[in-house]
């Protein structure tokens, strides 16, 4: 979709300068010593699988409320629709929250337990595709629908840096990992929504 005017300029500011606060510091990105990786990348996927399920069924309702609205919505159909789905991206930055505390919180793996793991760290990145680019797909059809400013600016910064969170606490399982789904992404020829502009940097 193409974006003009200021409207994009400002949320550009925006988005850059809360994203340029939660972006993970190089040296955090490095490998954790095995001994002190609290999950395996099994038990990861599962957690960002259960966390995805969760997501969509949020995104669901919101899909359902841009679905419902006339093809000119006036000031009323916006004001109550942008209520709703700010709402909803509220939840959804909930859920993500609490998936951060229980991956930091995490009892440490043993070393025998990690070597004998199955998957790999390019599956861990599928899964967080799937979850971004779900997320990505309903804030695109929201602005679509109703357009950038529809999209609060606090609840969306909320949700970026919550979705950043996820990711820092991610990094210790698999080394590269923001590299493999960068790389991920771009391979499927999947453009994040502007909406989450700085994400992965």
């Amino acid at each position: 979709m193409k974006f003009f005017g200021s409207t994009l300029f400002t949320f550009g500011l925006i988005a850059s300068s809360f994203v340029s606060g939660a972006v993970i510091p190089s040296e955090k990105r490095e490998l954790a010593p095995i001994e002190k990786r609290a999950l395996s990348i099994s038990a990861a996927i599962d957690i960002v699988e259960s966390l995805t399920t969760q997501v969509k069924g949020v995104t669901a309702t919101i899909n359902a409320t841009v679905a419902g609205l006339p093809a000119s919505p006036g000031l009323l159909d916006t004001t109550l629709a942008s209520a709703q789905i700010d709402a909803a991206l509220i939840e959804i930055t909930g859920l993500i929250t609490a998936t951060v505390t229980k991956i930091n919180t995490a009892v440490p793996v043993k070393r025998d337990v990690i070597v004998a793991r199955q998957a790999t760290g390019t599956d861990l990145a599928g899964v967080i595709v799937i979850l971004l680019t779900e997320l990505s797909g309903t804030l695109n059809a929201v602005i679509k629908a109703l357009g950038l400013q529809a999209l609060l600016a606090g609840t969306l910064s909320g949700l970026v840096g919550a979705l950043s969170a996820l990711l820092l606490a991610l990094v210790p399982v698999v080394d590269q990992l923001l590299a493999l789904v960068k790389n991920l992404l771009d391979s499927l020829l999947i453009g994040l929504s502007v909406a989450l502009a700085g994400l992965l940097v």
